[in-house]
């Protein structure tokens, strides 16, 4: 099934999109508190924000007896309509894992 080399390359994928998000909430953090006026802070905030509430509600749903098996099903039917309830630093690779497993249907 998956090997301890796979697992841990996941869990260290996992890592850095969680330490990168982590950093993008203090700088939104920052940005509102100096009341960022440039139209790409104001961008950022509203990004970010929506990133804020992902994780919010990924985190609630997770708190919930069976909410891991929850949310992999909310992904999956989210994914259906191209979006997700993840935040935006994992989308790269939902979107790359998605190609890769479309190119090997096909092939």
């Amino acid at each position: 099934m998956f090997n301890t080399k796979e697992i841990k390359k996941q869990v260290q994928t996992i890592k850095s999109h969680s330490i990168n998000e982590y950093r993008e909430t203090i700088h939104l953090l920052r940005l509102l508190k100096k009341r960022a006026k440039s139209r790409e802070d104001k961008a950022f905030i509203k990004h970010q924000s929506l990133d804020v509430i992902k994780i919010s509600f990924v985190i609630v749903i997770g708190a919930l007896p069976g909410g891991t098996v929850a949310i992999a099903f909310i992904e999956m039917a989210f994914r259906k309509m191209n979006k997700t309830i993840l935040p935006t630093t994992f989308n790269d690779d939902i979107h790359k894992k998605a190609e890769e497993i479309e190119y090997a249907k096909k092939s």
